[in-house]
């Protein structure tokens, strides 16, 4: 094989790529890391060396191999029941507020979306934290969740939800017996019944979000903005906050810089905003 080492060119061309495509800042000392990710894409993909993997990822029709080169260089890791406040937040303030608007409206339809959802970590946790609060009357609602990301291979993970048994370590343990079956070799799968409340999708969330329907209940963008430049946090957040219902909650991660959810939500508590209701 021929040298897959970076040199200064590529290197600036492939953090030029993952900006442009999908709004993702390369630190500029991050050469060094990059260069072993991409090494370790390389032994996988077959590209002989990083020139020959720009020029194919530039190439039209082929937005998938940069998808899958900008996911080999950026952190997708999740679990489940990350950062229990929201989860706590959810279950004694958001859910009983939802829960006596529905009645109020005569509604059925929880809208929830997960916009970086990685393998579904995040999406399967919501659907099993609503399942604990409304307990039987769950079937009675239509609550599915979207799940969105743009790394292909996660999305496939998560449609499987199958997951080695580290990713579970905050779970609330009886939420491990009754929504994983064990499969062997310390592997556990979601059950089907919150497997089918979750729909992954692919979808870049720098560009226009118009094919969304909107008016979700809440809207969880936890820890992926940043990865993106002062311009497209804003543009992002804007475009969130006009998806949310009226008095929708956004949560984002703690990592999170909120200056931007605090221009168009009201804040409530760290890394959790609130759309206004309607008076």
């Amino acid at each position: 094989m021929e040298n897959t080492d970076l040199v200064g060119a590529e290197f600036d061309e492939l953090r030029r790529l993952a900006h442009q495509k999908f709004g993702i800042i390369v630190p500029a000392n991050a050469q060094s890391f990059l260069d072993s990710r991409l090494r370790g894409f390389m032994s996988m993909s077959g590209h002989s060396s990083v020139a020959e993997l720009l020029h194919e990822a530039r190439s039209d029709g082929r937005e998938d191999l940069l998808i899958n080169v900008v996911e080999h260089l950026s952190t997708n890791h999740s679990y489940f029941y990350r950062e229990p406040a929201h989860f706590e937040f959810l279950a004694k303030r958001l859910l009983p507020e939802l829960s006596e608007r529905l009645k109020r409206d005569r509604s059925r339809d929880i809208r929830i979306w997960s916009a970086a959802a990685a393998a579904g970590e995040e999406a399967y946790s919501v659907v099993m934290a609503m399942r604990e609060f409304f307990g039987p009357h769950y079937q009675d609602l239509d609550a599915g969740i979207l799940a969105t990301d743009i790394a292909t291979a996660a999305l496939r993970r998560g449609a499987l939800g199958e997951y080695k048994s580290d990713l579970f370590r905050h779970m609330p343990p009886d939420w491990k017996q009754k929504y994983l079956e064990y499969l062997g070799d310390d592997t556990y799968r979601v059950i089907q019944a919150v497997r089918d409340d979750v729909m992954f999708r692919w979808l870049n969330l720098t560009e226009p979000l118009d094919k969304l329907r909107g008016r979700y209940h809440l809207i969880l963008c936890r820890n992926v903005m940043i990865y993106f430049d002062d311009a497209t946090r804003e543009n992002l957040v804007r475009n969130l906050s006009n998806l949310l219902a009226p008095g929708g909650y956004l949560f984002i991660g703690h990592t999170d810089n909120p200056d931007h959810a605090r221009i168009y939500l009201d804040q409530i508590q760290p890394a959790i905003f609130r759309k206004k209701a309607k008076t």
